[in-house]
């Protein structure tokens, strides 16, 4: 169903973004509270993960490897926001 999802999403369909993001939200928005130890910076980097997916997805050359590259631009976003600090 993800891999689905993911090809829809690809070729721009938001309603299937739409469940990817609502399906990894919460557990990103826990990571980041962990890693950055602030609730507005760790919702600032959830966010800017989210944009970065949307606009990059359609670069995505494994759509299996969804997840791992989902933590890659995560870990860039919370690494973003360290050194803004």
């Amino acid at each position: 169903m993800q891999r689905d999802l993911v090809e829809r999403a690809r070729r721009g369909d938001h309603d299937a973004f739409a469940v990817l993001a609502g399906a990894t939200i919460g557990r990103l928005d826990a990571a980041a509270r962990l890693i950055l130890r602030d609730p507005d910076r760790a919702q600032d980097a959830v966010q800017e993960t989210l944009v970065r997916c949307w606009r990059d997805l359609p670069t995505l050359r494994d759509i299996d490897r969804f997840d791992a590259w989902l933590n890659r631009l995560f870990l860039n976003a919370c690494r973003d926001e360290l050194r803004q600090r």
